[in-house]
């Protein structure tokens, strides 16, 4: 018996090319389709909330898509950041973050999720420069 090999008939190129030809149709699905949560971990008001509403209106411009910001404050942020480390990793839930996040680890013993590797940065919202500052009756001078 002579028998072509498996992939050498032209009905299994054929059907080879519908299979791949169908995988990317669904491997490109739209982004986004539906709403994206935006998730600020401090009250509303202040200038981080303003930052996370002005970024909020140019990503539905650009998107096309509604982004909800929603406040989760509390615990210097780790409620509202905790929230969104449980969330799926769909990209629908992302979270504007402040110096606390580096903070929150030494500040609080039992974080339920890990600053770093819990999370992955898409960007830089802002930056300003920080200072520690003391009084001048202080001994410590730099």
């Amino acid at each position: 018996m002579n028998r072509k090999p498996f992939m050498k008939t032209p009905i299994t190129h054929l059907l080879a090319f519908v299979a791949c030809a169908l995988s990317f149709q669904v491997a490109a699905q739209d982004f986004p389709s539906k709403p994206i949560t935006m998730v600020m971990p401090y009250a509303p008001g202040g200038p981080g909330d303003t930052i996370t509403r002005v970024f909020a209106g140019a990503m539905q411009k650009v998107l096309g898509q509604q982004i909800v910001v929603d406040n989760t404050a509390g615990a210097s942020g780790s409620i509202g950041t905790a929230k969104v480390a449980r969330a799926k990793p769909d990209g629908y839930t992302l979270l504007m973050i402040h110096v606390s996040h580096a903070t929150n680890m030494v500040m609080y013993k039992n974080l339920p999720y890990h600053p770093v590797d819990d999370f992955e940065p898409i960007g830089r919202a802002t930056s300003g420069p920080m200072l520690i500052a003391a009084p001048t009756s202080s001994r410590r001078k730099t």
